[in-house]
């Protein structure tokens, strides 16, 4: 691969699943995954070795990772290793043959961007090991992000956490607040799933179900179409930290060469540099031997090292105080009898305020599709103000992330009962209808 040229490994990574320092057991339970795509770049250097780079996604809000959203992803890491690389950079692509991958609107956008050469699909859940170790990798720091006393909640803390507990590797990690994708009618490529490896150029496409078996069958330009490219809302124009991330290569841990020549004599522990020598050695025949331990069972040797140990501990020197010394504890105490006991839990019902804020959320995420977070519709009743600048809801009125679920589930079942009686009584009618019609033709 020479040096103008990239390979993109992609894959989408198992969701993540929020984690808190300090985590209740009602909280662990109908936890809802973060979605992040990982996409990992390998390119060669002007001295001949393979550096790489690791992109990660995080989305806010939950998606669909469908095959638009995931080109637009792409498109973005190829865009952000060309502003690093300032030479004219060509991609191959590399990833397994989910849905999302293998598809027409995928080729369709990258046949159109111009910027790729290839892209080949391996076999399912097989291939895709650099991503895979990222993922490991970026896991095992958050758990150690966490366990300093982090909760990691939402994406933006999820990119911190990167940010901040990643060693010796850095990542261009952007938070995804939101997507726009319009769907648009097109004629897929028909038998697309029997297909491989696809190579572009400007006469089109040319896909192999092996590689570089037969002459492959040509994909002409005009027979792919054009599909709308989705905007990925990202939360900040410049992420910080992001100029200072370039391709690097890992340091090779340099193994030290030991020209010396030892002793074949048994338990002989000399060493030496030179045949020369050894042959000298050999013939005065002076060997050094160790017999520390050779007539000592593993037993014997560690309780001697038990009784050295002890004999210099000074945990046996504490004084042993008499009885007589002892102080008693009062029997009488300032607490009310039943203090322990549990208290009765007094059921507070939302006010009007609270109701009108979460039915906006409510059929914000009808109106929309993706259903609010509950412990974001939490942190934002914090900051919400009223067009006057002051707070909408006081300390007290802010509603726990248990609360809130409560409430969409009891709208969503009315309007599933609205629906069903809206159903009920149009068919009611249409009944109805029907008879009369029936019998007007009778008579």
């Amino acid at each position: 691969m020479p040096s103008d040229e990239v390979l993109l490994v992609c894959d989408w990574a198992m969701k993540f699943l929020p984690r808190k320092f300090r985590e209740d057991q009602c909280d662990w339970f109908g936890k809802r995954g973060i979605p992040w795509h990982i996409s990992i770049a390998f390119c060669r250097k002007d001295d001949g070795s393979i550096g790489s780079l690791g992109f990660v996604h995080l989305f806010a809000t939950q998606i669909s990772q469908d095959s638009q959203v995931t080109a637009s992803i792409i498109q973005d890491v190829m865009d952000k290793i060309r502003e690093i690389n300032t030479n004219d950079i060509k991609f191959h692509v590399w990833s397994d043959n989910a849905g999302c991958y293998k598809s027409t609107e995928m080729l369709s956008f990258l046949f159109h961007s111009g910027l790729t050469l290839s892209y080949d699909f391996c076999e399912s859940q097989n291939g895709k090991g650099p991503c895979d170790r990222t993922a490991a990798t970026i896991k095992s720091s958050i758990r150690r992000y966490v366990n300093q006393g982090h909760d990691v909640l939402t994406a933006q803390s999820m990119k911190k956490a990167i940010d901040k507990s990643s060693k010796n590797v850095k990542y261009i990690v952007r938070v995804i607040e939101g997507t726009e994708c319009r769907k648009t009618k097109y004629t897929a490529i028909p038998a697309i799933s029997t297909y491989s490896n696809f190579t572009f150029s400007t006469h089109g496409i040319t896909a192999w179900k092996a590689y570089q078996v037969g002459t492959g069958k040509l994909i002409p330009s005009s027979d792919i179409p054009t599909v709308e490219k989705c905007i990925l809302n990202t939360s900040c124009s410049e992420i910080e930290g992001e100029i200072d991330v370039v391709f690097h290569q890992l340091p090779l841990k340099a193994e030290k060469e030991e020209n010396t020549i030892t002793c074949a004599n048994e338990g002989c522990t000399l060493s030496f540099s030179s045949f020369h020598e050894l042959s000298s050695h050999l013939m005065f025949g002076k060997c050094e031997f160790e017999f520390r331990c050779q007539f000592s069972n593993g037993c014997d040797i560690t309780k001697k090292t038990y009784i050295t140990k002890m004999s210099k501990s000074f945990s046996t020197n504490f004084q042993v105080s008499s009885a007589g010394l002892t102080v008693g504890i009062d029997d009488n105490s300032d607490l009310e009898l039943g203090w322990a006991l549990k208290e009765e839990r007094k059921n507070k019902r939302f006010n009007v305020n609270q109701k009108e804020y979460l039915t906006e959320k409510f059929n914000k995420g009808l109106k929309t599709g993706r259903k609010e977070d509950p412990f974001l519709v939490s942190e934002e009743m914090l900051t919400d103000r009223k067009e006057d600048g002051n707070r909408r809801f006081s300390y007290d009125e802010i509603l726990s992330v248990q609360q809130i679920p409560s409430f969409f589930s009891r709208m969503s079942r009315k309007n599933k009962s609205f629906d069903d009686s809206v159903d009920a009584s149009r068919e009611e009618t249409i009944t109805t209808i029907r008879r009369e019609l029936t019998a007007d033709e009778l008579n």
